[in-house]
C-alpha cells in the first residue's frame, strides 16, 4: 500500500509537472503569435503609409501638367492645404493623408537672425528673443563641418557650414534659447520651409517678418501620411517634404515614426 502512495504522488506531480510545462509553453505560443501579429501590422501599417505618399504625389504632378492656367495652378496648390482628404482602403491596410504648406510660416535654417529674433520678440522680451535667435543660428551656422553640412561664406570672408535643424523640438535642446518663447512662437516656424513665403495662405505674424522671396503658391509641400492595419492599434507615419518644381515634386526630406 505504501508503494503505491508513493506512485500517486508521483503521478500527481508528473501531472502537474506536465500541466506547467504545457501552460508554458502554451503561453509562450500566444506570445510569439502576438510578437508576430505586431511586426505584421507594423510592416503593413509603413507600406499603406508609404503608399498614400507615393498615390499623392501621383495625383499632384498629374493635376499639375494638365493646369496650363498660372492662376488655376496657383489656386490649386493653396488649396491642398485647406482640404480634407478621406482615408483609402488598401487590402488589409489603410492610408489617410494630410498635406501643409511649409511656406506660411518662417523656415528657422534660412532665416536671418534680426528675422528670428523680430518673430520671438512678439512672444518674449526683445532681450531674450534676440539671445534665442543667436543661440539657434550659432548652432545651424557652423565653423567646422559635420555630415550632410554645406558651405556658406560669410559677410567676413571666413567659411561657414550649414548644419539644418531637422525638427523644431532639437530647437529646445539648444543652450541658451527661451523655452516659453520658443513654444508659443512654434506654430509659426517650420524647418521644412526654403526661406520663401506663401503671401496668400501666410498668417500677418509671418509676413511681418518674411525674408527673401514673396510667392503666391507654395513652394514646397509636406505630405503627412498616416497608415494602419484594419484591427490593429498600431499606426506609421510619414512626413515627406517635397519642392514644387514645375510640375513634379522632387523630394527634400523623408521622416517616419511608428506609433
Amino acid at each position: 500500500m505504501r508503494r503505491r502512495g508513493v506512485a500517486l504522488v508521483l503521478v500527481l506531480w508528473i501531472v502537474v509537472i506536465l500541466g506547467g510545462l504545457g501552460a508554458g509553453v502554451l503561453s509562450s505560443s500566444r506570445a510569439s503569435a502576438g510578437v508576430a501579429g505586431n511586426l505584421r501590422a507594423g510592416a503593413v501599417a509603413r507600406y499603406a503609409a508609404e503608399s498614400g505618399v507615393v498615390a499623392t504625389v501621383a495625383e499632384i504632378e498629374a493635376r499639375l501638367a494638365a493646369t496650363d492656367d498660372s492662376v488655376a495652378r496657383a489656386d490649386y496648390l493653396n488649396a491642398l492645404a485647406r482640404t480634407p482628404r478621406d482615408s483609402v482602403s488598401l487590402g488589409q491596410g489603410r492610408f489617410a493623408v494630410a498635406i501643409t504648406d511649409p511656406t506660411t510660416r518662417l523656415d528657422v535654417n534660412a532665416a536671418p537672425v534680426d528675422r528670428l529674433a523680430s518673430l520671438l520678440a512678439m512672444f518674449t522680451d526683445v532681450g531674450r528673443a534676440t539671445e534665442t535667435a543667436h543661440a539657434i543660428r550659432a548652432s545651424i551656422e557652423q565653423a567646422a563641418p559635420a555630415a550632410g553640412d554645406t558651405r556658406l561664406a560669410a559677410p567676413d570672408g571666413s567659411l561657414r557650414f550649414i548644419t539644418p535643424v531637422r525638427s523644431l523640438e532639437a530647437l529646445r535642446r539648444i543652450p541658451g534659447v527661451d523655452q516659453a518663447a520658443l513654444e508659443r512662437a512654434a506654430p509659426y516656424l517650420t524647418v521644412d520651409g526654403d526661406g520663401t513665403v506663401n503671401q496668400r495662405a501666410a498668417s500677418d505674424t509671418v509676413l511681418r517678418v518674411a525674408f527673401g522671396e514673396v510667392r503666391n503658391e507654395p513652394s514646397r509641400l509636406v505630405l503627412i501620411a498616416r497608415g494602419w492595419q484594419s484591427g490593429s492599434p498600431l499606426t506609421h507615419e510619414i512626413q515627406a517634404v517635397y519642392a514644387i518644381s514645375g510640375t513634379s515634386l522632387v523630394l527634400a526630406h523623408w521622416r517616419e515614426q511608428q506609433r
